[in-house]
């Protein structure tokens, strides 16, 4: 429990005070409530025993407390109104204070959310490339979506029910035992029966939430894949496999649900029957021991019913929320798992990142001085999960303003350089060097030189104004620089024959387009940020022949202006290269011209098949 308690800390971060309010809160209100409570006692008792104030000093003390001692000893037939006002305002008051313990609880929750959604997304997005690698996006957007939803109502909400809920049992039962000793035993009968349930069905409830977070991953995944490649389902027929998966989880996500729902209906209907046995029993032992004081029963009855009716939600409540914050172990891990590991980034990374972020919102960007050349000197990279290098010692140089081509077979190594330059991913041995200063003394400005245009271009749901201007905000988009580029791409007919221009919406990964205007949208893209530096890796290997022209086009029209890294599946498309680099098992083994590289090697050593 103390290790589920410092990670419920450690993912609420900087909300800790707020709790600190809210404790105080709650104990405030679980006493006023217990006061007003314990005050229906004697006012049953006085208007059943006039007598009652004189028997029982306490009523008059409290009438000296609040300034009217003095008035009810002259004028005793007062006491009755006067007692009876104070409850109805006590009443009101607890009433009010619990209310806004409640709406606080269900404010700061939900505020909850959005922060540890902001948070993640945060982490995730600056995450280690080689994260992303391992990870699948389904997996990430059910954290953020589904699971900080979850957080709210089943960790953060269910906590903080159980602070409140426990100051007023506490109360309560102080007021309770101060009434009449026997309480404890119904005090304990109740805990009994409660904890009593929760311990025996406690690993099915862990079992129940694992289901529940897995089934409801597992139908993202599952959507994804159906809706992502629709052509090839429709075409393949394969509907059914898609949909037998779906049902597969969403029954597994209903009977989990279903478990714990109908679980935490079970603790009300067993704690009421016991409560109503022990009232019974109560009465009973209460007159076999008291035969000559039965009077007094209605007031003490009175004050257990009303404790009862108060306390029994309060208990159903808390034993819900235990059960609730035992369901959501696994969805709390996930999160507290993957915010401890990938916070553990160096304080002055995340600041530069922080800098980063702020200076691309104003369209300032800090770029590395690059007026000769860059160098990649002796660079190694081994992923973790490889036994041999997928880069061994690859060494080339690049003048400012050059383009090269690199070609070879799959698995050569071409896509994890291409890594490497971008900033994804930081080799083992070696370094790159811009005019000698090496890139990863400020990575992000290096990166804040380098554009990169896929072989599948990534475009959003919107508009193509802002795919173009991508990841700058409305107000800060130059609309001069737009057109220059939308020329420089040649997508100017484009423009002139969608339906609302600029402001046409593409559709979800530009649905609209050809696969030829959405590699232009790309290079459109890295013209209107104005990189230094840009890579296209494989832009036009799953284009036609007269797309593929429009768009080396676009890309040798960049020569001369930029630098250029062109990873190459056509060997046209590198026909303009002022060098080549043949790449082969990690290491570049050939290097020249054109003519010295591709057309003195047999095509079966030249062509690429792949873009690893």
């Amino acid at each position: 429990m103390i290790e589920y308690l410092s990670r419920f800390l450690y993912v609420l971060a900087a909300s800790r005070k707020k709790l600190i309010i809210l404790v105080c809160g709650a104990v405030i209100a679980a006493f006023v409530e217990a006061i007003g409570i314990g005050m229906v006692g004697p006012f049953i008792a006085l208007v059943t025993n006039p007598k009652f104030a004189e028997q029982y000093p306490f009523v008059l003390d409290f009438f000296r407390i609040i300034g009217l001692g003095q008035l009810v000893e002259e004028e005793p037939q007062l006491i009755l109104p006067i007692f009876g006002v104070a409850v109805v305002i006590v009443t009101y008051l607890k009433s009010y204070l619990s209310f806004c313990v409640q709406r606080y609880i269900f404010k700061f929750s939900y505020a909850q959310r959005g922060k540890l959604f902001g948070r993640l997304l945060h982490t995730y997005s600056r995450a280690p490339y080689t994260f992303h690698l391992t990870h699948n996006s389904s997996e990430l957007i059910q954290k953020m979506v589904n699971e900080t939803e979850q957080f709210t109502t089943t960790v953060v909400m269910p906590q903080l029910f159980i602070i409140s809920n426990a100051c007023v049992i506490g109360a309560i039962i102080l007021l309770l035992v101060i009434v009449n000793s026997l309480a404890m035993l119904v005090v304990c009968g109740m805990f009994l029966v409660a904890f009593g349930l929760l311990q025996h069905f406690k690993q099915r409830i862990a079992r129940w939430g694992r289901d529940k977070t897995e089934s409801f991953e597992a139908s993202i995944r599952i959507i994804n894949h159906a809706l992502g490649g629709i052509k090839e389902v429709r075409v393949l027929g394969c509907e059914s496999y898609f949909e037998t998966q779906a049902q597969v989880q969403t029954q597994r996500y209903a009977t989990s649900t279903a478990s714990f729902i109908a679980f935490n209906n079970l603790p009300r209907y067993a704690l009421e029957a016991f409560m109503v046995t022990f009232l019974v029993a109560f009465t009973f032992i209460y007159l076999k021991m008291n035969p000559n004081n039965a009077e007094s029963l209605s007031s003490v009855l009175g004050i257990f019913a009303l404790a009862s009716v108060r306390m029994l939600p309060a208990l159903i409540t808390l034993v819900g929320s235990i059960s609730n914050v035992r369901y959501a172990k696994y969805s709390l891990d996930n999160m507290y798992r993957d915010l401890k590991e990938l916070e553990k980034l160096s304080p002055e990374l995340m600041a530069a990142e922080h800098r980063a972020s702020n200076d691309r919102l104003q369209g300032q960007l800090t770029t590395l001085p690059f007026t000769q050349s860059i160098s990649l000197d002796q660079i190694t990279y081994r992923y973790d999960s490889s036994a041999d290098p997928s880069l061994d010692g690859v060494a080339l140089t690049l003048n400012r303003g050059e383009s090269i081509g690199i070609i070879g077979r799959s698995g050569a190594g071409k896509t994890t350089l291409i890594d490497v330059i971008l900033g994804l991913l930081t080799p083992s041995d070696g370094d790159i060097t811009v005019d000698g200063q090496s890139i990863y003394q400020d990575l992000r400005s290096w990166q804040n030189m380098v554009g990169y245009v896929p072989q599948n271009i990534f475009l959003i749901d919107d508009t193509l104004a802002r795919n173009i201007a991508f990841g700058v905000p409305d107000h800060l988009i130059d609309h001069e620089r737009l057109q220059k580029a939308i020329t420089a791409a040649q997508l100017d007919d484009l423009v002139e024959r969608l339906p609302e221009g600029l402001n046409t919406v593409l559709g979800e990964r530009g649905t609209r387009l050809s696969g030829g205007q959405r590699q232009r949208v790309g290079i459109a893209r890295i013209i209107y940020h104005d990189r230094e530096v840009l890579v296209l890796d494989e832009a036009t290997s799953a284009l036609d022949n007269a797309t593929e022209l429009l768009v080396s086009d676009a890309v040798k029209a960049l020569g001369g202006h930029k630098t250029l890294i062109i990873i190459a599946h056509r060997l046209s498309t590198i026909e303009h290269c002022d060098r080549i680099y043949m790449m082969e098992k990690g290491r570049v083994v050939k290097s020249g011209t054109y003519e010295e590289v591709v057309l003195g090697t047999t095509p079966e050593m030249a062509m690429s098949d792949g873009t690893n």
